[in-house]
């Protein structure tokens, strides 16, 4: 799953070179509509990463009736939730671009890259139900296969649109669209027979309130951290939107740029989340600390080398964004400089968000995130624009580093007191010698 995760932010790299090969603005353009359209997909996989931590602990107790009910009940909910969310952000969007305090440049050239981009909503929040479920019986290869293709039909598609058709950024959603359609006939193929214990069959869908109310009691802090996580990046930018749509679009190429080290960690941390939960649902605690013990090291190392690689290959990466523009080249080092010096701290949170997955604690993590925004960034960001004079790019870049290195600080804290409430006093010494 690292390994997708890793091949997959390669590809968004290569889908934004592409975009930087229509223009600076379309850069900016789609950084910030990405933003607003990951807090509305972030609902979806919120909701994914709940059903999954359900479902893994059903099949680690060995209750395959309810796997079954969970597996339907999830993707009726997903869907219903799809379907309402999409018809109201496509019909209000107007609206929604106030809200975000779009500029009226970047309203021009991507509103309907964010209608189509809405429009999408329906198959994504199926693939995050489908691959929740492939991630809680443990077929990472399956994942890492369909998520290649995704990746590699998403980039032709832009590619052919952009480079050969010389088509403006809408066609780039459109790709995503259409690759997003591939990955949602190959998930209704694999749970195309009934019955299998994850097969689709409407006769297992249960909209019994008992029933929805405990797969939305775990779920539901989930999506509200991962939609308030993502609320408060489009709330940077909105505020970010006084230092200019450069500032904005060199802070978006910074976080793809970023997400090349980041994403394995997290990626480690929510598949290690499913094997948590799991060895919880068979009632085997010492093997649950193992797994979180492994976590925690290899993502440490994960960030490490992906600070070292990302900061080796800086310059050809900018010269890539840029596209020849050396003002908005600078903007995108200051931001990317800064903000990977946080980056091992980062690798720590992602580790403590599998374990407070793994362990339920869906609330606590939502805190953590929510803070991570409202409390350690958004303040922060605020105070730097009012009481400093420093750059647009060097005031973004000291934020987001400032703000991830107290969000892994905090965490390890957290980290400590759960183990010590599920383990006791001795829980350091039994992550260290259990074998």
């Amino acid at each position: 799953m690292a390994v997708f995760q890793l091949i997959n932010q390669l590809f968004r790299v290569f889908d934004l070179t592409i975009t930087a090969q229509i223009s600076t603005q379309s850069v900016a353009a789609v950084s910030f509509f990405s933003q607003l359209s990951n807090t509305f997909g972030a609902i979806g996989g919120g909701f994914a990463m709940g059903a999954g931590i359900l479902i893994a602990g059903a099949y680690g107790a060995g209750d395959f009736e309810g796997v079954k009910r969970n597996v339907n009940t999830s993707f009726a909910l997903a869907f219903l939730m799809a379907m309402t969310l999409s018809i109201g952000l496509i019909g209000c969007s107007p609206l929604v671009l106030r809200l975000a305090n779009t500029p009226a440049e970047i309203a021009q050239t991507g509103l309907a890259y964010y209608r189509c981009e809405m429009l999408g909503l329906v198959f994504t929040y199926f693939n995050n139900v489908y691959i929740a479920i492939e991630k809680a019986r443990g077929n990472g290869k399956i994942i890492l296969k369909l998520n290649i293709l995704l990746a590699i039909v998403k980039f032709s598609l832009s590619a052919l649109f952009v480079l050969v058709f010389h088509c403006g950024i809408l066609m780039i959603s459109v790709a995503t669209l259409l690759a997003n359609m591939v990955i949602t006939v190959c998930g209704l193929f694999r749970l195309r027979h009934k019955n299998d214990v994850f097969g689709i069959s409407l006769a297992y869908v249960d909209i019994r309130f008992c029933a929805v109310r405990k797969l939305l009691h775990i779920s539901l802090p989930v999506m509200a951290e991962k939609v308030a996580f993502s609320m408060g990046k489009v709330m940077v930018n909105s505020i970010g939107v006084a230092y200019g749509s450069g500032v904005i679009g060199a802070l978006g190429v910074s976080n793809t740029m970023s997400s090349l080290s980041t994403m394995p960690p997290n990626s480690i941390g929510d598949g290690g989340a499913a094997v948590i939960r799991q060895n919880i649902g068979a009632g085997n605690k010492q093997r649950a600390l193992m797994a979180f013990r492994c976590i925690f090291v290899v993502n440490i190392i994960l960030g490490i080398a992906g600070f070292a690689l990302t900061l080796l290959f800086l310059s050809p990466l900018v010269t890539v964004f840029s596209n020849g523009d050396a003002a908005f080249g600078l903007q995108i080092k200051e931001v990317f400089t800064l903000e990977m010096c946080s980056n091992i701290f980062l690798a720590v949170n992602a580790s403590v968000m599998g374990l407070l997955y793994g362990f339920g604690y869906t609330r606590i993590s939502f805190l953590l995130n929510f803070a991570r925004l409202f409390i350690f960034r958004l303040p922060l960001l605020i105070a730097v624009q009012q009481f400093s004079s420093l750059p647009g790019s060097t005031a973004m870049g000291v934020v987001m580093m400032v703000s991830n290195g107290v969000t892994g600080l905090v965490s390890l804290l957290i980290a400590g007191n759960i183990l010590h409430k599920e383990y006791g006093k001795s829980w350091a010494k039994q992550i260290f010698t259990l074998k």
